[in-house]
């Protein structure tokens, strides 16, 4: 049998899907790893991997750094059951409260294409914009549909976010195309 590590010995440091997963099992606990996947999988985050190769590894790395505890089910069940344990808890609380400046802005691949813009024809850029407010509008509806599902104190507060954000991205593509069909216009 391993030793464990001493609480006080732990270190508490996860990485953000660590935090993700664990924040989702505090919110959802007892829950199977399963039940985990399947939530990655219908959430309309793009940002973690929602593969059992990446998700099940992490879960039994985080249950040998003490962060989780697994039991069979009720009545025996052979899933096993996920638990925050007190390190865990712990862990969550300094995921959360831990934000530092490289939260404040992240990378937006669209702004990086859109600086690229100017190597395409005109007709490719309308294109392009038309296909990507076409990914978005999909997206939206994406988030419309997961927000019936997710539950949370603040889930409206995330999804009212997450939906104005994708506005503000519908919104500052049709500028770029109003500003793309001007400056056509002015050749």
């Amino acid at each position: 049998m391993a030793k464990r590590t001493p609480e006080s010995q732990i270190d508490l440091e996860v990485s953000e899907y660590e935090g993700a997963v664990l924040s989702l099992i505090a919110r959802t606990q007892p829950v199977t790893r399963y039940r985990l996947l399947k939530a990655f999988e219908r959430s309309p985050t793009t940002s973690y991997n929602a593969s059992k190769g990446t998700l099940y590894p992490l879960i039994s790395r985080m249950i040998a750094r003490g962060f989780i505890t697994g039991g069979l089910g009720i009545g025996g069940q052979r899933a096993e059951e996920l638990k925050l344990t007190s390190s865990g808890h712990q862990a969550l609380i300094q995921w959360i409260t831990g934000t530092g400046p490289e939260h404040s802005f992240g990378h937006d691949p669209l702004s990086d294409r859109i600086m690229s813009l100017g190597g395409l024809s005109q007709q490719e850029r309308v294109r392009w914009i038309a296909e990507t407010k076409a990914l978005l509008l999909a997206k939206k509806q994406q988030l419309h549909e997961y927000k019936e599902i997710v539950q949370g104190p603040y889930a409206d507060i995330v999804h009212g976010s997450a939906v104005a954000m994708m506005e503000a991205r519908l919104e500052w593509l049709d500028r770029l195309l109003i500003k793309i069909i001007r400056e056509d216009g002015a050749k």
